[in-house]
């Protein structure tokens, strides 16, 4: 199958939804030279991509700062994205790859900082123990479960689906949230399922789980996650408050480096997640500074797989 493209009429829709909604509700008094806003959310991902935030308000980084977060549970990238558009939330975090095509679409958004670096093992494509498939040549004609059939995941699978001859047609992505992807391989509604940590140890713990691709690998190594995201309006609009985020979100990467740090916050926002496990899993890193190459060889890869019809400088959307 293709990937589904965002449309100008989506971003359009997008916008003008955001010029109809205000961008947040009342804040409590500001200190002079303090940030604009001072109460604010953040759109997260139950992941651990998300916890430098949580180390961050845990810790008192973002008070230090002068602003009191809340973060908001959301379902995949494309929500975020519409999500700061419409001011539902001031920040979010989404993978880079449905932020690329949104701001190459005509959103105005605004990557404001670096969020979580990709490893190996990190995104496994994996399987029940007793499956026939061993190998990313043998997801030819099989259903694959991703928590987004049009963001990070679809492109890691197709990209490794590439390297072993695969096409993208020849596949057919079915969209699942992660906390549904293991009973959707148990129930064979799935013959595979792009996981991230914690749910790949979980399921390898729980029914024996088993890899068969690492999507982290060849030209997809160390690829870019994901990172942190306003509108460009409320970025320009709040340029204190945007600076006030990313003075904290520094402080609570530098805790994040701090593997043990991570295991014991992870439990708090993830459901299910045992503390032994959270101390277990992959963990990558989370990088302190924001790099336009390294953004943009996301764009030049969604670019090599058709994702994007042309090449897209990612330079105004920093």
């Amino acid at each position: 199958m293709k990937i589904r493209r965002w449309t100008i009429a989506t971003a359009i829709a997008m916008l003008a939804t955001s010029a109809l909604t205000a961008c947040g509700g009342s804040d409590s008094p500001k200190k002079s030279g303090g940030p604009e806003k001072t109460n604010i959310k953040i759109g997260l991902l139950p992941i651990p991509d998300a916890a430098a935030v949580y180390l961050g308000v845990s810790k008192g980084y973002f008070k230090a700062e002068g602003l009191n977060v809340t973060p908001t549970i959301l379902t995949n990238g494309s929500e975020t994205i519409s999500r700061v558009m419409s001011g539902g939330v001031d920040f979010a975090y989404s993978a880079y790859i449905p932020i690329v095509q949104a701001a190459s679409a005509g959103v105005k958004v605004k990557v404001v900082t670096d969020g979580y670096q990709g490893r190996s093992n990190l995104y496994p494509i994996v399987t029940l123990p007793n499956s026939p498939v061993h190998n990313a040549a043998q997801l030819k004609g099989k259903k694959i479960g991703v928590i987004n059939t049009k963001g990070f995941p679809s492109l890691l699978t197709f990209a490794a689906l590439k390297n072993a001859g695969v096409t993208p047609n020849q596949v057919h992505l079915v969209e699942i949230q992660y906390p549904n992807m293991q009973a959707a391989l148990q129930n064979h509604s799935i013959d595979a399922a792009f996981m991230t940590e914690p749910y790949y140890s979980q399921s390898e713990a729980k029914f024996g789980a088993r890899m068969v691709v690492d999507t982290m690998s060849g030209p997809t190594a160390n690829l870019p996650s994901g990172g942190y995201i306003a509108s460009q309006k409320f970025a320009k609009q709040n340029p204190k408050t945007v600076a006030a985020f990313n003075a904290a979100m520094a402080k609570a990467k530098v805790a994040a480096s701090d593997r043990n740090q991570v295991g014991q916050i992870l439990p708090t926002y993830v459901k299910g997640l045992s503390p032994q496990t959270a101390q277990t899993i992959t963990i990558d890193t989370y990088p302190g500074s924001l790099s336009k190459t390294r953004l943009q060889r996301v764009a030049d890869l969604m670019t090599e797989l058709g994702v994007l019809k042309q090449h897209y400088d990612v330079s105004g959307m920093l």
